[in-house]
């Protein structure tokens, strides 16, 4: 590798990190993954590895010193890093999917609830509609044993797709950046809430074929993942709650 190409590749790194640690913030700002059971994870494109943050940490006290990298085995590069055990899943995605970027998954209220009652989001909205084919369900198990056959089970079932209702769990999401995993999760979030309110209102009626490409096609485009990501970045600074360093 000359010594251009190795200076490009860190400050591709470097920015990852960076981007990858906002990213946790926002999460955090937006009331998703408190606690010690949610998982962000980001790695450059065709990378073997991913970067993570340390088991034990929760989503808002992240820092870019913080982030670690582990091989799809969820080994740690660091042999002294702790790395959660579970992220195998993860590597497994990483592994099969070299369009993915970055994957979150967390135990937000409403995704559980989904998962609860076997539900799957439709489009019922132009929020809605942008999962429209790129969501499903799979019926998850918590057995430390056995997280290899999850991880294949969890490949199989997204296929093609971006997300994952884990039944009884949470919620798993998947993306070509951190900023588009970030805020389609946020964005996700918000429209099981929506669902689950209008289900226990009356019937849902789903919008029409033509209405459902245009609401997917806009708001899985760069414009609105880039503009969301920015806007959510300021809120982060108005707030003063984001110094990652």
């Amino acid at each position: 590798m000359t010594q251009s190409a190795t200076i490009s590749k860190s400050n591709d790194l470097a920015a990852l990190r960076e981007e990858l640690a906002y990213g946790y913030r926002v999460v955090a700002h937006a009331g998703i993954g408190h606690g010690l059971l949610a998982h962000l994870t980001a790695r450059l494109p065709g990378a073997g590895t991913f970067w993570t943050y340390q088991f034990g940490q929760s989503v808002e006290e992240v820092r870019i010193a913080d982030l670690r990298e582990s091989d799809f085995e969820a080994n740690p590069i660091e042999p002294t890093a702790r790395i959660n055990p579970t992220l195998r899943v993860h590597g497994a995605i990483y592994a099969a999917r070299a369009d993915i970027c970055c994957i979150a998954h967390h135990h937000g209220e409403s995704c559980v609830a989904m998962g609860a009652i076997g539900a799957v989001l439709v489009p019922f909205d132009r929020n809605a509609a942008r999962w429209h084919g790129d969501i499903d369900i799979i019926e998850d198990y918590d057995d430390a044993h056995a997280i290899a056959d999850q991880g294949r089970a969890m490949v199989n079932r997204l296929g093609a797709r971006k997300a994952l209702i884990l039944k009884h769990h949470g919620v798993l999401v998947t993306g070509r950046s951190v900023r588009d995993t970030v805020v389609s999760t946020i964005e996700l979030e918000k429209s099981f809430a929506v669902q689950l309110k209008a289900m226990a209102a009356g019937k849902l009626h789903v919008m029409p074929d033509g209405e459902i490409r245009d609401g997917k096609s806009f708001l899985g485009s760069d414009v609105f993942i880039d503009g969301t990501w920015n806007y959510l970045r300021r809120a982060l600074a108005r707030e003063r709650c984001d110094d990652i360093a």
